[in-house]
């Protein structure tokens, strides 16, 4: 089994575990030939986050066979907050069965991996009127101001601009 991903900054990455330690505190990431995949719900079941991030996105991408690896979220947040915006991170598994992290050149972590409690989250079928798409750093700088002043958001769309 081989899995290896690195990125060439830290901010997307940074972005995405932030978001996601928002809703969860474990997060099992599912790494396939296409890229990683989270999909997770708050406790209360009101919110969910649906993540695809494909190999693309990353500066080196190597997964032989689908993987999953469960991680407490807040104590992978604090390891890739150590890298600065222009470190690469880099994550993989050992066959000791720990995520392996590399923030920058020389900041290495190990960390153990969990078996999450999460079940699979099936996506609701829920129908919508638009589609918005924005990178997940500004997605978390709004998600950021709104928390300051309210615990929800409420989106309106027309045909040229969202509100």
């Amino acid at each position: 089994m081989t899995f290896e991903a690195k990125t060439s900054g830290s901010d997307d990455l940074k972005a995405i575990i932030s978001a996601i330690s928002t809703l969860v505190e474990e997060a099992t990431f599912v790494a396939t030939a296409e890229g990683i995949t989270f999909r997770g719900m708050d406790p209360s079941h009101v919110a969910l986050i649906d993540i695809s991030w494909p190999n693309s996105a990353f500066e080196k991408y190597e997964c032989d066979s689908d993987i999953k690896f469960g991680v407490r979220i807040d104590e992978f947040s604090k390891l890739i907050k150590r890298a600065d915006k222009k470190d690469s991170i880099e994550i993989s598994i050992s066959e000791q069965n720990m995520l392996l992290v590399t923030v920058g050149k020389n900041k290495k972590y190990k960390m153990r991996l969990i078996e999450s409690s999460a079940t699979d989250t099936p996506l609701p079928k829920i129908p919508y009127d638009s589609k918005i798409t924005l990178s997940s750093s500004k997605f978390d700088k709004i998600l950021g101001d709104v928390q300051v002043v309210s615990d929800y958001l409420t989106i309106h769309t027309s045909d040229s601009k969202a509100d």
